[in-house]
């Protein structure tokens, strides 16, 4: 949660930032009824404990999908359903290990603006996990003449109670369309999971988790009578700075000794946050370069050619077309993707007739392309909102390492395709 503190200041920042210019636009009608979808990133903050004491341990993005009800009380406050589902299964936490499906149910409450909207949600709801480590069974075994009774561990589907505290920012390009980025705590309370009797257990307590969402919604039903068409808002401005979240989903390959039979896939995701500059050249085609940060301290993945801290800059093109309201572009960008720490390989010291590997941790930098595509909202002349999703591709260097004594393993020189999205705002100029 320390790394995720930079991304709440951000967000604020952004809202602060256009709340500034909302007094002088006429306030948004909503609609009775909105359907949503969106995007959702998670940060699952792991602990164990033992005889009592906490042990954290690494903090795991999970990259998800998901549904939105909302319906309006009246323009300020509103209750609404949400559901999202977590494909990959995370093991990183034994009380939460597998697939996570979440559902929300609340109360949102803030104020609208021009064309658009700050509030606050308060979202009671459940947590569920596929895998999580608990007692399955029991069975007794004779210890010298004495019957004992030896719990049998395994994982199960499990449901916890959360709690969803934080923060929306939405807005209405057209009367019937809306974007919405969240941001907030998600607060899980894990029931008594303890296992081991060693005292090794992930006892009954409270975690605390970022999370990310972004999505697109329509709505339905009228509170008030229609209002008159609003005025277009496509007309090309030269300029754009922008700032965004965006979650990164690395495929982790790890290569095995002797065969591509052994090689070990996964997927590490992370969040991030960063900004962007637009050179709009003409309606349809433009020219820009965005950079993003992604904190957290990763582990070694990629057979040591990544991890620490991600640094990424793409600069090239956009090339679409723009509608009254809204825009689709697709995109091709070059860049750099640079990771903080990753293994060097120094040889072997050899000494009294043993051989030992030498290593150093150093950055590494790799060429990548993004390449995917782009949807904006212009719910004012000078305000763009924007969803990016894409193919972000890296290309990693050939590395060899010893895994015994002399004994040597070789990751090949290969393009390694990674899933990145992203959602942000921008200023117009």
């Amino acid at each position: 949660m320390k790394n995720s503190t930079f991304l709440i200041v951000a967000i604020v920042a952004i809202t602060l930032i256009f709340s500034v210019s909302a007094r002088a636009q006429s306030p948004d009608v909503p609609s009775k009824i909105e359907i949503g979808v969106q995007f959702s990133s998670v940060t699952i903050v792991p602990q164990w404990s033992f005889t009592g004491s906490a042990i954290g341990g690494t903090e795991n993005s999970e990259a998800g999908f998901g549904g939105r009800f909302t319906f309006n009380l009246n323009r300020n406050f509103a209750l609404e359903a949400e559901g999202n589902f977590f494909p990959h299964e995370n093991f990183n936490e034994p009380a939460a290990g597998g697939q996570l499906t979440q559902g929300l149910f609340g109360l949102k409450a803030g104020k609208r603006f021009g064309k658009f909207g700050i509030f606050a949600k308060v979202r009671p709801g459940f947590a569920h996990v596929t895998k999580a480590i608990a007692q399955v069974d029991t069975v007794v075994v004779d210890f010298n003449g004495t019957p004992v009774a030896v719990p049998i561990y395994g994982r199960r589907s499990k449901t916890h109670f959360s709690m969803d505290l934080g923060g929306v920012l939405e807005f209405y390009p057209a009367r019937k369309v809306l974007t919405r980025i969240d941001v907030g705590d998600t607060i899980i309370r894990y029931g008594d999971g303890s296992f081991f009797p060693t005292g090794l257990a992930p006892t009954s307590r409270t975690s605390h988790n970022l999370q990310v969402s972004a999505g697109i919604g329509f709505r339905l039903g009228s509170l008030q009578p229609d209002e008159p068409r609003p005025q277009t808002h496509n007309d090309r401005q030269r300029f754009e700075v922008g700032a965004q979240f965006s979650s990164f989903s690395f495929t982790e390959v790890e290569h095995g000794a002797g065969s591509p039979s052994f090689d070990f896939r996964d997927t590490l995701t992370q969040a991030g946050f960063g900004g962007r500059l637009t050179y709009n050249v003409t309606s349809n085609f433009a020219l820009e370069a965005q950079g993003d940060f992604f904190p957290r301290d990763a582990r070694l993945f990629n057979t040591g050619r990544a991890g620490g801290r991600t640094l990424q800059v793409q600069a090239g093109t956009k090339l679409g077309k723009r509608f009254e309201r809204f825009g689709i572009f697709g995109k091709a960008r070059p860049g750099i993707v640079s990771f903080s720490r990753t293994i060097s390989f120094d040889g072997f010291e050899h000494s009294q007739g043993f051989s030992v590997p030498l290593f150093h941790f150093k950055r590494s930098s790799y060429f990548s392309l993004d390449l995917g595509g782009v949807l904006e909202f212009y719910p004012s002349r000078r305000i763009v909102a924007r969803f990016d999703g894409g193919d972000t591709m890296i290309r990693y260097r050939s590395i060899s390492l010893p895994i015994g004594f002399l004994e040597m393993i070789t990751a090949p020189a290969e393009m390694v395709h990674s899933f990145e999205f992203s959602a942000g705002v921008g200023f117009r100029f």
